[in-house]
């Protein structure tokens, strides 16, 4: 199935989502839905599997600086990694436009088939 990731910019907010659409069915859609910039990234291979794996973290990150802006985002971690090594990987990156002075991470471990 044809998928392209759509990262849409509007102002100091980005998103980003998936349609289940090639890149020219989903080129049609945001010319005629969104404002902002945008960009479209056509699925073109796979890489790795989930085969085998039996849980993962479900993390949800808040971003913040030093001058007041925040951003949040989420997404599923390998089990192993520690709330500290993603702060640590996120410091001092720029996400969203806000620079990461304070990283805060909230995770849960999710067991596959339970």
């Amino acid at each position: 199935m044809a998928k392209t990731l759509i990262i849409n910019s509007l102002g100091n907010s980005s998103t980003g989502f998936s349609l289940p659409a090639d890149d020219t069915v989903a080129s049609a859609f945001c010319a005629a839905v969104l404002d902002g910039e945008y960009v479209g990234y056509a699925k073109m291979s796979e890489a790795g599997t989930d085969s085998g794996i039996t849980g993962y973290h479900d993390v949800t990150v808040q971003i913040a600086s030093t001058t007041g802006s925040k951003t949040y985002f989420s997404f599923l971690a390998k089990l192993g990694v520690t709330d500290v090594e993603i702060q640590n990987a996120l410091l001092g990156m720029t996400i969203n436009g806000v620079k990461a002075d304070k990283v805060f991470v909230t995770m849960r471990e999710v067991q596959v088939g339970a």
